[in-house]
């Protein structure tokens, strides 16, 4: 991708089955802003109202629970303040694992859909370790949720790292995905089918989409007439939204 097209932000759209279920969590366990709800869709976000993240309920009528592993394998936010993470860990305590670094601790939580969310503040996350004896957290008393974190990476389960991996690098993407390779029967199921990550929505600095599309040869594409955004599908039938930051 040319300088005019580097990516300033990365939003995750996961279906799922229950939103009450699916915002206790978000809002409650990570601490998200709901930012809109309008119809199926909830904008989730961060005190600065800044969009992150976007559940979209689907009922069973028309989507199922994935068989064996999903797509969205984990997500990673990073906090910008460590002690916010005290004050998500005293209000929501069932938490799969928690983890002390140098700034403060993390910890790794799973949505009602089974999605794996980590959650730290840390400059390498290499320094975090796993305690066992968790401390008493306190009640931060102003605390109305984190006022700001960014989506670090997003790890999918694909069937073939290599070909993903290609994928990405031939149309010269620089995104915070990673790839871990996996076997299932859903990993290449359509985006609509089952509760799972089903769009990325990128934000593009100084976006063209003529240029943009170049990148994307002998791919299904969708510009709208008035070409505010570009969509396209990956190897994985995850679609990949683009538009203007």
């Amino acid at each position: 991708m040319t300088k005019n097209h580097q990516i300033i932000k990365t939003v995750p759209v996961l279906k799922v089955n229950n939103r009450r279920l699916n915002l206790e969590f978000y809002c409650h366990t990570l601490g998200m802003k709901n930012l809109l709800e309008e119809g199926a869709i909830v904008s989730l976000g961060d005190q600065t109202k800044s969009e992150k993240l976007v559940i979209e309920e689907s009922p069973s009528m028309r989507t199922r629970k994935v068989e064996g592993p999903k797509k969205i394998a984990q997500i990673t936010l990073k906090v910008a303040n460590p002690k916010e993470i005290e004050a998500l860990l005293h209000q929501a305590p069932q938490i799969h694992q928690i983890y002390k670094g140098k700034k403060g601790y993390a910890f790794t939580a799973i949505s009602p859909e089974g999605d794996l969310f980590f959650v730290h503040a840390e400059d390498d996350v290499a320094t975090l370790e796993a305690i066992s004896d968790v401390p008493v957290f306190e009640l931060q008393e102003h605390f109305v949720g984190l006022t700001q974190f960014h989506i670090e990476e997003i790890l999918l389960h694909v069937p073939n790292k290599a070909k993903a991996e290609d994928y990405y690098q031939a149309i010269s993407l620089t995104l915070p995905l990673a790839f871990k390779e996996e076997i299932g029967p859903d990993l290449l199921v359509s985006n609509d089918a089952t509760w799972d990550l089903s769009m990325l929505k990128f934000s593009v600095e100084s976006f063209d989409v003529d240029e943009l599309s170049g990148l994307f040869e002998e791919r299904d594409l969708f510009i709208p007439k008035s070409k505010k955004f570009l969509l396209t599908t990956d190897d994985s039938r995850i679609e990949l939204w683009f538009e203007k930051a």
